[in-house]
């Protein structure tokens, strides 16, 4: 059972890896956590980003949502989980950088192109989440008219990452860290099949290999 594998997982790491970083966790309990990254990957079982990086304990901090999405600043006095996370990570944990990492074969983007969430009435989160990437979706299906599907889903989960790291920006204290040298943003995409992270460059809006 999946459930009973985990369990088992985890006495194996308590025996295991545990206690090879057992220094490493007191160290984190009793000076508390510095992680110098933070990682928005998406909610996908197949994207952990702890896993494909072979981070160690306390060395990211992680925020996982549908799509890997970055909503624009919007302090309404509303719940907001991801702002939230963003402004823990800049404005108290002082991270050094930002990666918002997408991937391959992602149901959220998938799905936007679809259409599956649009004029859902049993759809009560999912598309108003999902509508931050609306843009993305447009601006692939004009750029790449006529291009298989496959090139098109790949387009849109790229330019999704492009949307949100613009978003990132609407953040005032993300933007100043940023102007001031204390902070660098980062877009990667994740190719499941091949286990490649791709890097994007900013000043090109291309992707390539990240090593």
């Amino acid at each position: 059972m999946p459930l009973e594998n985990l369990v088992s997982g985890h006495r194996h790491f308590q025996k295991g890896r545990f206690q090879q970083d057992k220094k490493l966790y007191e160290s984190l309990v009793e000076n508390g956590q510095a992680p110098e990254v933070m990682i928005i990957s998406c909610c996908d079982s197949r994207a952990d980003p702890v896993i494909i990086t072979e981070a160690e304990p306390g060395s990211i901090f992680s925020l996982r949502n549908v799509a890997n999405l970055v909503p624009s600043y919007c302090p309404d006095g509303t719940q907001h989980s991801s702002s939230a996370a963003l402004e823990f990570a800049v404005r108290h944990l002082k991270v050094k950088d930002i990666v918002v990492m997408g991937h391959a074969h992602c149901g959220g983007i998938k799905a936007l192109y679809h259409g599956d969430f649009d004029n859902q009435d049993h759809v009560d989160f999912i598309e108003p989440w999902m509508s931050i990437a609306n843009e993305a979706r447009y601006n692939t299906l004009n750029n790449f008219k006529g291009e298989p599907e496959s090139k098109i889903l790949r387009e849109m989960e790229m330019e999704s990452i492009r949307i949100s790291l613009r978003n990132l920006r609407s953040f005032r204290w993300i933007k100043q860290a940023e102007q001031d040298g204390q902070l660098t943003l980062h877009g990667w995409h994740f190719e499941i099949e091949s286990g490649t992270l791709y890097a994007l460059d900013e000043k090109s809006g291309k992707f390539s290999p990240l090593v």
